[in-house]
């Protein structure tokens, strides 16, 4: 055999293994890359709140069956503190490969940025939208001890007897907060803040605190076994499981024009960094999710408004509540340094 047909046959005899590696390479790649290869291990949610309280609850219910429909668990990640700035801290730096989400609030994200100058997180840079879970009205509510039961007879009391009404929140930049403080304003009256790192609840059960405001999720059960007083409802209509307790708006019309100011919503967000294919597949299937019927009648029993939005308008919605919120705490000069 000359030189010629050597080579000849050597290149005949690696050719089709050549060939296997380089058509191998771009297949393991797009399947790496595809969002059918995800997810391959466990999911977590990190929740800026503690257990218990109405993001929280909500987040283990959609938990528990995106990790039936993924085939991955869904690991909640508790991480309350500075009205949930320090969930969201940790959130915006975990890597963005679809195995870290951020369960959060319009308080985390619309107000609280504007509120601690410290803040080193930035909602509309550092993360991309994934879907709106739901909208939540607002309930605030009473110790059983106190002398009023509605909002006219809270204000009532409250003009008679100044700087003695204390109301909790989950800490300075919180909805609950800054909206007590927008109402009072309007109302011409004074409320003394106690902030809370974890849940208020059984202080103003006790009466150690006399009002609170607090998601319709764990107002309503407290409500209708006597532990609370419901004095009045944040949003734009009355809730169907609390009949009998009026808005604020019917109060009065312009404290809360269509409920901006005391409904909230649920949202999932995913570090800026995340690939879509990856974002569009977690959205397919939590919208899914939500609508479930089980799943909307367990939202809607606690008084809440299922939704199963697109990124693009959670992102939107966001953007807007994060200018408007902006606007409302410079008005009230709230700040921590």
């Amino acid at each position: 055999m000359d030189r010629r047909q050597a080579v000849k046959s050597i290149v005949s005899t690696i050719t089709p293994y050549l060939s296997t590696g380089i058509l191998l390479e771009p297949a393991i790649s797009s399947a790496q890359s595809s969002p059918a290869a995800y997810p391959s291990r466990p999911i977590k949610f990190i929740v800026p709140f503690a257990a218990g309280i109405s993001p929280d609850v909500i987040a283990r219910l959609i938990g528990d069956r995106l990790s039936q429909a993924l085939g991955q668990p869904v690991i909640i990640d508790n991480k309350p503190g500075a009205g949930g700035m320090i969930g969201a801290e940790s959130a915006a730096v975990q890597a963005g490969d679809g195995y870290n989400l951020f369960f959060a609030v319009k308080s985390v994200m619309a107000i609280a940025p504007h509120v601690y100058t410290t803040a080193k997180y930035n909602p509309l840079k550092d993360f991309k939208s994934v879907c709106q879970v739901l909208t939540v009205p607002h309930v605030i509510t009473a110790s059983p001890s106190v002398p009023y039961n509605n909002l006219k007879e809270l204000v009532e009391y409250a003009k008679k007897n100044p700087g003695k009404i204390d109301y909790a929140s989950l800490g300075v930049g919180s909805q609950p907060h800054i909206a007590m403080e927008a109402w009072a304003q309007k109302l011409g009256i004074k409320f003394n803040h106690i902030p809370y790192k974890t849940n208020p609840a059984a202080d103003v059960m006790s009466g150690v605190v006399s009002l609170s405001l607090e998601a319709s999720t764990t107002a309503i059960p407290s409500v209708k076994a006597g532990k609370i007083k419901a004095i009045a409802i944040s949003g734009e209509s009355r809730i169907d499981a609390l009949p009998d307790v009026q808005t604020v708006s019917e109060y009065g019309s312009s404290l809360d024009t269509n409920g901006v100011i005391g409904s909230s919503w649920h949202g999932i967000f995913a570090p800026s960094n995340t690939p879509d294919a990856v974002l569009s597949r977690l959205n397919t299937e939590i919208v899914k999710i939500i609508k479930l019927p089980e799943v909307q009648d367990r939202m809607r029993g606690l008084g809440l408004a299922p939704t199963g939005t697109s990124a693009s308008l959670m992102a939107s919605t966001l953007a807007s509540d994060y200018a408007f919120w902006g606007q409302l705490v410079r008005d009230l000069a709230i700040k921590v340094e």
